[in-house]
């Protein structure tokens, strides 16, 4: 995501070292551990919400419906309904 490698990392590191001091940097990481434990606690209680108000009854009768939806569901005997006629595949060599 913010692609940071090794070297960038050390730098953010000596920084921090630098300006905060060793004294309190330990203290600064278990903070920023909390504040990023809360922002995915968050995070994840949102996704439930929207999760839990997308799920309207037709709406995953629906995505059950489309799942069949694909080259080979679509060529199945299971998703095809009973009134729908049979096609019959031909080889016509000439393509005509």
């Amino acid at each position: 995501m913010f692609d940071i490698g090794l070297p960038e990392l050390l730098v953010i590191a000596m920084v921090a070292l630098i300006v905060f001091g060793p004294d309190r940097l330990p203290e600064m990481a278990t903070q920023f551990s909390k504040w990023v434990n809360a922002i995915r606690a968050q995070a994840s209680v949102a996704t439930a919400d929207l999760k839990k108000s997308a799920d309207v009854a037709g709406f995953s009768d629906i995505a059950n419906d489309l799942k069949g939806l694909t080259p080979r569901g679509l060529l199945s005997d299971t998703n095809k309904p009973a009134n729908m006629p049979e096609v019959k595949v031909v080889y016509d060599p000439d393509a005509t």
